[in-house]
Order: C-alpha cells, then sequence, then structure tokens
C-alpha cells in the first residue's frame, strides 16, 4: 500500500486513470445491476452496452497489440487500410516489406526497449514505460514521411479485418498518432462484435444467456477489444448458430432469403479459417419440412456448399494445395522447438497408414494439454502467454461454470411446444467433439515435429465458436420462470463484477513491476 501512494504522488496521471477506472467501474456495475434485474431494457441490448463497456475498458488496460499474434492482425488491417486509402499500387518495397507511416513504425520496433539492433513489439510485454509513453501521447502524429515494417500480414480474407481496416482509415485521415491509430482500430473491431452478438442473442429463442456468459471470459473479452480476426470469427459463429435456431423453431416457412443470409455468412466465415467451415454442418438441425418447398431444401444445401467451398478456394488455394500434397509438409519450428532450422511435421499418408499412431497422439494431447487448453479459453493466461495477466484458478473454474448454469435457468422463448429432440442434441455435441479433433489434426500436419507425441500450437481461444454449442446439448427444454432469471441475473451480474476487479488490479500491478 506504502508503495501505491508513493506511486500516485509521483506519477499524478496514473492516479487519474485509476480514479477513472474505478469510478467508471462503480456505475457500470450499479447500472448493469438495475437494467438487469429490473429488467428495463431487452437483453440484447444490455449485451450491446456490456460488451462495448468492457470491451473498451480491456482494450485500455491490456495495451495494443498484447493479445495473442495481434502484431499479425495489426498489419493485416494496415494493408487494407492502405488500400482502402488508394495506396494500392505503392503498397509493399521490393523485398515486399508493407509501407506505413513514419509515425507508425515504433508500433512493431519500439525505441523505448533501449536495444536498438532488436525490433520488439509495443505491447508485446506490457510495462510501465510503455504506459506512461501512451500517457503522454497526443492525439496527432508528430512524424511525417513513411517507412516500412518486417512483419507480414495474414493471408486470410480480407473481410476479416475490414472494420479494424476502416478504424485505421479514419485514423489516418484525421493524421492521428499510433496510439489513436490503434484504438481506432480496436474500438471498430469491438462495434462490429458488438452489433453482431448482440443480433444473435436478439434472435437465437434459447440460451440467449449462454452466449452472454461466454461473451464474459476474459479471453472473449480480450480478443473482441483487440485488431484479432477471432472477434469476426466468434461473432459469425454465435450469429450462425442464432439463425439456424431461429429457423428451427419460428413458426414462418423458410424461404430464399433465409438461405441467402446462411450462405453470407458461410462467405465470409470459412475462407477466415478453414477448420470452421465445419459449423455450417450445423444446418442438418433445420428439418427439410421447414422450408416453403422440398425443392428448396435441395437448392440451400447446394447454394450453402457452393458458399464455402469456392471462397475457401479463392482466398486458401496454396494453403489447400499443401494439405493435399503431404509429401511436402515441411515447416520451420525454430520458435517452439528451440531449433535453429526447419523440421518435418508428422506426414498425413503415414499417418493415416497408422491409425493406432494418430490415436495415441490425440490422447496424449488431451492427457499433457487439456488443462491447458481449459485455463487458456477461459482467461489464463491473457496476452502473449504472459502470467502477469492471469485470471485466479478459482475464477476460471467458476467461470466455467457460469454458462452452463445460464443454460438451466435461462430465458427461453415460447417455440409452440417444440423442443431440442435427442439426434439435434448429438449434433450440437458432433460438431464440437469434430472441430477439435480437425483443430488438432491441422496442427499436428502444419506445426507439430515427428517424433513429437502430443500436438502443439493450439490454444483453448480456438474452441470458443462452439463452446455455446456443447452446452445447448445438454440444455433442458422446460421454462424455468422468474427465479430462474434472478439466478441468470445473479450469474452474469457476478462475472462483471470479477473482469472489473481483475482490470483494476492488473492495471495496479503492470505499473507497480
Amino acid at each position: 500500500m506504502t508503495n501505491l501512494l508513493s506511486l500516485w504522488r509521483e506519477h499524478p496521471v496514473f492516479l487519474r486513470e485509476c480514479i477513472f477506472l474505478s469510478l467508471i467501474s462503480i456505475a457500470f456495475a450499479a447500472g448493469f445491476f438495475f437494467f438487469l434485474f429490473r429488467r428495463k431494457m431487452k437483453l440484447a441490448q444490455i449485451y450491446f452496452l456490456s460488451m462495448m463497456i468492457l470491451g473498451s475498458l480491456y482494450s485500455f488496460v491490456l495495451m495494443p497489440l498484447s493479445a495473442p499474434d495481434e502484431v499479425l492482425h495489426y498489419v493485416s488491417a494496415y494493408a487494407l487500410s492502405s488500400e482502402m486509402l488508394g495506396q494500392g499500387g505503392r503498397l509493399y518495397d521490393e523485398d515486399g516489406n508493407l509501407r506505413i507511416r513514419k509515425e507508425d513504425e515504433e508500433i512493431d520496433d519500439w525505441t523505448g526497449d533501449g536495444k536498438p539492433e532488436e525490433a520488439t513489439v509495443f505491447g508485446m510485454h506490457i510495462d510501465r514505460a510503455q504506459i506512461e509513453e501512451r500517457q503522454q501521447a497526443s492525439f496527432f502524429a508528430k512524424e511525417k514521411g513513411y517507412g516500412f515494417t518486417l512483419q507480414k500480414p495474414v493471408k486470410t480474407t480480407p473481410l476479416a479485418y475490414f472494420f479494424p481496416a476502416l478504424g485505421f482509415s479514419f485514423a489516418r485521415i484525421l493524421y492521428a498518432s499510433r496510439f489513436t491509430l490503434l484504438y481506432f482500430g480496436r474500438f471498430f473491431n469491438l462495434l462490429f462484435f458488438s452489433i453482431l452478438g448482440s443480433l444473435a442473442i436478439e434472435k437465437i429463442p434459447m440460451g440467449k444467456e449462454i452466449l452472454f456468459s461466454i461473451s464474459l471470459f476474459p479471453m472473449t473479452l480480450e480478443l473482441i477489444s483487440s485488431l484479432s480476426y477471432d472477434a469476426y470469427i466468434l461473432a459469425l459463429s454465435f450469429l450462425f448458430l442464432s439463425m439456424v435456431f431461429e429457423y428451427q423453431f419460428r413458426e414462418e416457412k423458410l424461404g430464399i432469403k433465409e438461405i441467402v443470409w446462411i450462405c453470407l455468412i458461410a462467405i465470409a466465415l470459412s475462407p477466415c479459417k478453414m477448420v470452421y467451415s465445419l459449423l455450417f454442418l450445423l444446418c442438418v438441425m433445420v428439418s427439410f419440412k421447414r422450408f416453403s418447398s422440398p425443392w428448396l431444401y435441395f437448392i440451400g444445401i447446394f447454394a450453402i456448399g457452393l458458399s464455402i467451398v469456392l471462397p475457401l478456394l479463392l482466398v486458401n488455394l496454396d494453403a489447400f494445395s499443401r494439405y493435399v500434397r503431404p509429401q511436402e509438409d515441411t515447416v520451420n519450428l525454430s520458435n517452439i522447438v528451440g531449433q535453429d532450422g526447419g523440421m518435418e511435421t508428422y506426414n498425413r499418408r503415414e499417418i493415416l497408414a497408422q491409425p493406432d499412431v494418430y490415436l495415441k497422439i490425440l490422447r496424449n494431447t488431451f492427457f499433457i494439454k487439456g488443462k491447458e487448453y481449459w485455463y487458456t479459453m477461459v482467461g489464463r493466461p491473457l496476452g502473449q502467454f504472459d502470467n502477469r495477466l492471469s485470471f485466479p484458478v478459482p475464477l476460471v473454474v467458476l467461470f466455467s461454470i457460469c454458462p452452463f448454469l445460464t443454460g438451466i435457468f435461462g430465458e427461453r422463448e415460447e417455440m409452440q411446444g417444440k423442443k431440442l429432440h435427442f439426434l439435434q442434441r448429438i449434433v450440437l455435441f458432433l460438431i464440437p467433439l469434430g472441430l477439435i479433433v480437425l483443430i488438432l489434426s491441422s496442427m499436428l500436419f502444419a506445426y507439430t515435429p515427428k517424433r513429437t507425441d502430443y500436438v502443439l500450437g493450439v490454444q483453448g481461444r480456438y474452441f470458443l465458436p462452439v463452446l455455446p454449442m456443447f452446452i445447448l446439448c445438454f440444455m433442458p427444454s422446460k421454462r424455468v420462470g422468474r427465479q430462474g432469471e434472478r439466478i441468470v441475473s445473479s450469474v452474469l451480474f457476478f462475472q462483471i463484477l470479477a473482469n472489473l476487479l481483475f482490470l483494476l488490479y492488473t492495471y495496479i500491478s503492470l505499473f507497480l513491476h
């Protein structure tokens, strides 16, 4: 406490920010309590405000480029922003390095580290020097001219970076500083997720609070408040899930319009990460009897299939080619296994010829890495596996239980006597299981060196898009009533309070060390 008081005296800006963070937290908690327990607003409206406020606070405390792989997403959004601003003709130099403003060179080559020979990414490891530099930053840029970054963009659909790139473009038009640029990009990404997440909660007839609870995971909040395309994936997967449930349980028959909406989501989501194309198997939950014509059902299957395959091949043809040519599967693993050169990964033909080896690797992975997947799905640790940004283990356990509680006691709209049948629950269970196996298999063949007996490179955040499906498959169909609503409100309020306290504690501890 003495150290904290002396810090406040020496750093008045830090004191003002702590007071501001505390006041915002108290006001938000009080407003959330009033609107949620009194139900003066729709849950979707409460969700939107909660995501925007909590996401903004996470963005403030966990500084730009601190999220997993955020520097790569930053470069990708920057490249798209340059194209939006009509600079596509002079986007790269002869070595393929992206052209950026001189003002932005400090972002991925921070001079404050005192190591001119090293390209330190700002925010990768948050410390007091970086917080103080952000505190002293102005809104507008101070440097003129252009430079280049050695960081490479992610090859994926440009739609995944449209909103952060839009934020970057506005900042560059205003001639904003590098901090303003980063926060504009983060804000637009958060806004995109909050809008689509609210639509998902508005549409889905059951499981509204499940989506809300999972969105309150610290890992989810970190991703949606960053430049990561995980915000894009989560938003579309939540919206897709809600539309499938709405189509199955609403009274009106389905037509061309409903098929087009699913196709648009498939076009947007599938090429971002190929493995998430498996999510669209959820469409089998919708009975052919729900369509205005039996022919529409088969037309819908064909149209959705094309909407998955064509964009996927258009954007990821090189990656897809590597998957169908297993003899060329080599990858540089120097950052993973401590080797200076590349190492040969597992070969699909060899593994498929030895299914017992494949099953043994999957089993070992769950035994060795299972707890890590669980922790990193909820939020321990956050950032670039920074142990200072770790959600406490007891809260990880409680947060893991919260979505199940909201599923049991949550609100259910009247569905004309319909409920989830056994086969539908089986589908909701098998898709998450299949996606987990697919993710592990893809990382086994693309990322794991031979003679390693478990899969490398997988994090728990990869499973967040299918977590609502897994919980829904166990959710009862019976309405619970007012008592259940109060229980759910208490669960969500607990998650809000835990996040606010975590943010305040984390911000102070980052400045102390």
